[in-house]
């Protein structure tokens, strides 16, 4: 049958009935499977009902139930808080529980376990266990070597052996054993942050403590261990004199003593050194940082000074280093005295109470009061009409007192003074220069060559001059030297030496001017018993010399009393 065919057996409600007997009535519709489960449901639900009252009654006092809602309901249902409380408490036992098994984990795996970033020998055995550690290590023992360093010492070890003398099994075991498992998390955190050591037991280093070499093998030579590294120490020490020295206390940077400089002396404790050496040996560290030690690294300075007392005496010392002065020698700068100058002057023979050493400073000072002091000293000059000329002897110039000298110093240093100090004279010049140069400002100059004088001002112009008879060759001579004029107070009379056989003056001579020189026994004055044709020859006091005095005829002695003054500077020289 065709699909047309079976359209058309199928009544159309729309269309009267073919069939005989009239119109048909609509076929009903069945109810879908919802409405046919929700009907089914409906019609069970008086009977659940009735069983459960049943079951109500027949349990007599059971609790009743909370009412449920149908699936229709609207909201959701609401927990009780006690539910919420229970939850939490549960959440918190899991998380505690677990934070214990780890922690129970850790204690076993780091007890058997090494910590990252160990060594051992050099050997990087993080997370090993003993077994596999030791076969690291013995694989590459070659590696090992141990520095021993401090304060510019530097001195390595390593095993000349063809043999290892690590004993891995050992170490591994030793290394794994100090791991501390209950405290895994702490000693975790330090290896992986580097802030611990982990072939070193302790930042304390104990010298008292016995050295214990069983991670290392037989082949460790220990005797020669000890002798290389006390010849080390032995040629460290020949540089330092292991004494508490003035000058190596000194930092010239700080500008003060300090303990550290001090100490640039002290020599090594070869004993300690070798000791501290063994015992990080021992642990197969790879480095030895001497200043763990501390004072046991080196021995006391003079056997004796312990730190505390070195920077007493550096106190002590530094309290004469205030000084600051300038010295002044007639207004010149002649000289400095500050810390630098005092350091030769601090005394330490008692070394933990610094002195200033006097008869140093008395020496210092006579050597430069000997440099001021050009009294009797040989100048070299240029006069003005540009002759070269050169005198020693006389009595003008500078004289230091170096007693005075030493004294104003030790008092500045006492007093930690700043400022200037004029330095005290017993005598002075017109100016202070150099040695050997002229001292003297205006003076008369007197040219025993040529029989001629010469009065210069400051500038060098002639103010006066004249010809004039000097003494006679012999024990009558003139002496040479710088001299100053000692009186110019006009008239007087010349009385010689007694004669031994008259006991009267040899002579006796009035003059009407009197500028005496040397003393009061050699000046200028007039002569008027001399020929006036001598004045002009400048060979006539070899045979009318005078007793050593200047004779002048009268015109000249009185133009030069009259413009010359007391302290006037005289150079008499050939």
């Amino acid at each position: 049958m065709s699909h047309n065919d079976r359209t058309q057996l199928i009544p159309d409600p729309q269309q009267p009935s073919r069939h005989t007997g009239g119109v048909q009535p609509p076929r009903p519709i069945g109810p879908s499977r919802d409405q046919q489960r929700g009907a089914a449901n409906a019609s069970q639900r008086p009977n659940q009902q009735r069983q459960q009252r049943q079951q109500h009654q027949a349990n007599g006092n059971a609790p009743k139930q909370p009412p449920t809602h149908a699936r229709g309901d609207r909201g959701p249902a609401r927990k009780p808080a006690e539910n919420n409380k229970s939850g939490k408490k549960t959440t918190l036992f899991v998380v505690l529980g677990l934070i214990v098994i780890v922690y129970i984990i850790g204690i076993v795996a780091f007890s058997q376990v090494a910590y990252p970033n160990t060594t051992i020998a050099g050997v990087d055995v993080s997370f090993s266990n003993a077994s596999s550690a030791a076969t690291k290590v013995n694989s590459a023992w070659k590696h090992y070597k141990l520095t021993v360093t401090g304060d510019d010492f530097n001195w390595t070890y390593q095993p000349e052996s063809d043999e290892p003398i690590v004993d891995g099994e050992a170490a591994a075991k030793e290394i794994i054993s100090r791991n501390e498992a209950f405290i895994w998390p702490v000693r975790l955190v330090e290896s992986l942050s580097g802030k611990t050591k982990t072939t070193a037991t302790s930042n304390e280093v104990n010298l008292e403590q016995d050295v214990d070499l069983s991670m290392l093998s037989d082949t460790f030579d220990q005797k020669k261990f000890e002798e290389d590294l006390g010849a080390a120490i032995d040629e460290f020490n020949e540089g330092r004199s292991g004494t508490f020295e003035a000058n190596s206390s000194y930092d010239e940077q700080a500008g003060k003593f300090t303990v550290e400089k001090a100490r640039s002396n002290e020599k090594l404790n070869r004993e300690h050194v070798i000791k501290y050496a063994e015992l990080e040996l021992a642990s197969l560290a790879e480095t030895v940082d001497l200043s763990k030690l501390g004072n046991d690294a080196y021995e006391p300075l003079n056997e004796t000074l312990t730190n505390d007392q070195i920077q007493a005496a550096c106190d002590a010392a530094n309290n004469f280093l205030g000084v600051n002065v300038t010295l002044k020698l007639n207004g010149e700068d002649a000289g400095k005295v500050d810390g630098s100058s005092v350091l030769q002057w601090i005394s330490f023979a008692d070394p933990a109470n610094p002195t200033l050493d006097t008869s140093q400073i008395g020496s210092w000072a006579a050597e430069l009061a000997n440099s001021f002091n050009t009294v009797g000293t040989t100048r070299w000059w240029t006069r003005a009409d540009g002759k070269e000329c050169a005198v020693e002897g006389g009595d003008f110039g500078w004289s230091v007192d170096s007693d005075a000298l030493a004294k104003q110093v030790e008092d500045a240093i006492n007093n930690k003074q700043t400022g200037e100090i004029e330095i005290k004279y017993s005598q002075k010049a017109d100016t202070y220069t150099a040695k050997g140069e002229p001292d003297w400002k205006a003076y008369i100059d007197v040219d025993l060559s040529e029989q001629h004088a010469r009065y210069y001002d400051e500038n060098g112009n002639i103010v006066w001059e004249a010809n004039f008879i000097s003494g006679k060759p012999g024990e009558d001579a003139t002496p040479e030297g710088v001299w100053q004029i000692n009186s110019n107070d006009g008239a007087s009379k010349l009385i010689g030496a007694k004669d031994p056989k008259t006991g009267k003056p040899k002579y006796e001579s009035p003059v009407s001017y009197w500028m005496p020189f040397e003393g009061n026994m050699v000046g200028f004055h007039d002569a008027t018993w001399q020929n006036d044709q001598s004045f002009d020859d400048p060979n006539s006091y070899k045979w009318c010399g005078s007793h050593g005095c200047i004779n002048l005829r009268l015109a000249d002695a009185k133009a030069l009393h009259d413009c010359i003054n007391v302290g006037l500077c005289v150079v008499v020289h050939s």
